[in-house]
């Protein structure tokens, strides 16, 4: 149970999580770069007013996002490494992501007032959004790559069908760890663009092939091992991922694995916490989309002619569901 001063704590966090999101609006970090400057030199970069730049620096190095020695202030190796636009690690994905966050949260109180306002949704996909957002999910990958591949190449993986996978990060894991496994992409162009990008053209391109267009609405080979089904399944209702689920299970060899990826709730549906968390933002950011239990997504697979269904934890609160064509 939560204290009463546990729950002001938290309320206040929004304090510090507004700081940093003005800092990455104003470009903070990479007006600070790599060495020492003044605060007078600082606001000549951003052409903003000493006083307020001053004051927001002061905020970033109490709160250790940022070093003060006299006057001067500089990056932290962490802020100049992730959010320092010349650093070569730069998260511009998840910079962008975080920056979009905080608009999209204070809508909260109405969605869940008067529900959702479908017609944000309308109108076709804007390739800007989807390339940083592509970015965003490639940065995000990383904690989560490893895992999932170990998991899904314990046995053979074949020809595997990375279904709306965006950067292809996880099937690039895979292909790393099962030597013998090719990959194809499926996906928008603006995804497909920032994955051709994220994979090169070393070797491991050599097993990767691409495909463009709406999983929706383009037919599928009918000769895969396996399909990755990786968060994508909350964006949707059930029926449409039933449609999704029907249509991979013909385009599936006999035996053939479907990998699915996500947040999956366990039947209280307040754990695992990141995974109740994230009910919210699927609300929020979604037309049609939930987090469904891990029983919920079994009942649909069944439905939809699979079987012989597998949990893997995969890390903070996300998790892998195999499900082999009946």
């Amino acid at each position: 149970m939560l204290k009463f001063d546990q729950m002001i704590k938290m309320i206040d966090g929004l304090e510090e999580a507004n700081i940093l999101i003005a800092a990455f609006e104003l470009r903070m970090f990479t007006h600070l770069g790599k060495k020492f400057s003044s605060a007078s030199e600082i606001a000549k970069r951003m052409k903003a007013p000493k006083e307020g730049v001053e004051a927001l620096l002061n905020s970033l190095a109490a709160m250790g996002a940022a070093k003060k020695q006299k006057n001067q202030f500089a990056n932290t190796s962490e802020t100049y490494k992730h959010f320092c636009e010349t650093s070569p690690h730069y998260k511009k994905g998840t910079v962008f992501l975080k920056k979009e966050n905080r608009g999209e949260w204070e809508n909260l109180i109405d969605i869940v007032k008067n529900g959702r306002n479908l017609e944000e949704f309308e109108g076709g996909d804007d390739p800007k959004f989807r390339d940083l957002f592509t970015h965003a999910m490639h940065e995000r990958s990383m904690a989560y790559a490893k895992p999932l591949a170990e998991a899904v190449a314990r046995t053979p993986v074949g020809h595997i069908a990375d279904l709306g996978g965006g950067p292809g990060s996880y099937s690039a894991a895979i292909l790393k760890k099962d030597k013998k496994a090719r990959a194809t992409l499926i996906d928008r162009s603006a995804a497909i663009k920032v994955a051709k990008e994220i994979i090169g053209s070393g070797a491991l391109s050599k097993r990767f092939s691409f495909i463009e267009g709406d999983f929706f609405e383009i037919s599928l080979e009918d000769n895969y091992d396996a399909v990755l089904y990786s968060n994508i399944l909350h964006i949707y209702n059930e029926k449409e991922n039933m449609d999704i689920f029907k249509k991979i299970v013909k385009a599936l060899n006999p035996r053939g694995r479907l990998l699915i990826v996500d947040f999956f709730l366990n039947d209280d549906e307040i754990s695992p916490y990141d995974a109740a968390m994230f009910s919210l933002t699927m609300l929020m950011y979604t037309k049609t989309g939930r987090t469904y239990t891990f029983k919920e997504t079994e009942a649909i697979l069944k439905k939809s002619g699979f079987g012989k269904f597998k949990r893997f934890k995969i890390g903070k609160g996300t998790s892998l569901i195999e499900a082999v064509k009946a």
